[in-house]
């Protein structure tokens, strides 16, 4: 499973909304365009999302 897909499986389990994730340091726009696969997120912007979601950094790296 790619980070794409990763990052929106873990936000639709927590039950939030792009908006809700982003809170106000991620623009809503980026996060869709992340989720798509049309964009990568920089460590830091992965390390804030990884964060509000309440996982590892490392479960969005690894590959299965």
């Amino acid at each position: 499973m790619e980070l794409s897909q990763k990052l929106k499986q873990a936000r639709l389990e927590a039950g939030l909304s792009q908006k809700a994730l982003c809170g106000t340091r991620i623009p809503r726009n980026m996060l869709s365009q992340i989720e798509n696969g049309s964009a990568r997120p920089s460590m830091d912007t992965l390390r804030y999302l990884a964060a509000r979601l309440g996982k590892p950094m490392g479960y969005f790296l690894e590959e299965q």
